[in-house]
């Protein structure tokens, strides 16, 4: 059973934050072609992102895409890294600038 669209916010949250309720989220919408596109949303973590902890975001972006009929790409970044690795990138302002923060 498919959620209406605007409830991919809600899934979004509820997951990522069963895993951990102080990540920030923000959503990238598409732009340009179509509402085909995959949606993009990054985390920022507050802890490190091993291998194990990249493996729980994945699986419950698995869980809103089957519940939301949305297709997402998962960006998983601890904070620190995200600061100070990618600041001067331009995904970094296109995040900071362009993305809801949920």
């Amino acid at each position: 059973m498919n959620k209406q669209p605007g409830d991919i916010t809600e899934l979004l949250k509820e997951h990522v934050q069963s895993l951990d309720p102080y990540a920030e989220i923000t959503l990238l919408f598409p732009q340009g072609k179509g509402r085909d596109e995959e949606l993009q949303v990054y985390v920022l973590s507050p802890n490190r992102v091993d291998f194990g902890l990249e493996q729980k975001y994945l699986n419950a972006r698995y869980q809103v895409e089957l519940h939301s009929g949305h297709s997402l790409s998962l960006y998983v970044y601890s904070k620190e890294d995200w600061h100070k690795q990618f600041s001067n990138t331009p995904i970094y302002h296109k995040v900071n600038t362009e993305g809801i923060v949920l």
